[in-house]
């Protein structure tokens, strides 16, 4: 076996989906200099050299928004998204015949689905001036109608409730094939892609909302 022989062992898997709850996590993925990381990772775990080597080719491209960083800033970065859980230490890398080995990162899921301020929402406090907004809008739209607010409520809720339903099972059954679809697009398209694949699939499943609609006068 030829001592430049290496092989990569792999003691943490990557789950399917991970879902993002919390708006410092997601101010990371978001993050123009930190996301490329993320995006990189897509093709499997790296070392930090390799990590900065493929960071400043993205960084050489004149569209880029990134500037070119230093090894040690790379490294930075991946602790800082390590603490956040969406990347860690996944295994080694051994060369063959040497004791040493280096580490290699990867990302802790192969698709994040941003839930950040997207849960309760429409049941909080801060959803009341949103929700007279679009109650007030209706009412023109249906030519002064009467739209019951308490119910308008409910069926926002309900929308929410079967969007998370349908996506959480599709992702959860077909990762892999998501995974390769989304994989040239920025966090921002992605959370963009969702949105609108869950408005889609509710709309194929709009005789589900058929009483709630009626009884908040829509």
């Amino acid at each position: 076996m030829n001592s430049d022989e290496t092989q990569d062992v792999i003691t943490r898997p990557q789950i399917g989906v991970k879902l993002i709850r919390d708006k410092e996590i997601t101010s990371k993925l978001f993050d123009k200099n930190m996301e490329p990381i993320i995006i990189i990772l897509r093709e499997g775990p790296l070392t930090i050299k390799e990590l900065f080597e493929k960071y400043n080719q993205l960084a050489e491209d004149p569209k880029s928004e990134i500037t070119t960083k230093s090894e040690m800033t790379i490294y930075r970065y991946v602790k800082e998204l390590d603490k956040i859980d969406i990347v860690k230490e996944v295994g080694k890398r051994i060369k063959t015949g040497q004791s040493a080995s280096e580490t290699l990162y990867g990302r802790t899921a192969k698709i994040f689905w941003n839930l950040t301020d997207k849960e309760a929402y429409w049941k909080s406090e801060d959803s009341k001036p949103t929700i007279n907004a679009i109650r007030d809008l209706l009412s023109i739209y249906k030519e002064n109608a009467t739209i019951n607010t308490e119910n308008l409520v409910k069926l926002l809720t309900k929308t929410y409730t079967k969007n998370a339903e349908e996506l959480g099972t599709f992702f959860d059954e077909n990762d892999d094939a998501i995974d390769k679809i989304i994989s040239g697009f920025s966090f921002k398209d992605v959370d963009h892609i969702f949105n609108i694949l869950g408005t889609l699939i509710l709309l194929m499943n709009s005789d589900d909302f058929t009483k709630e609609l009626e009884e908040c006068g829509c």
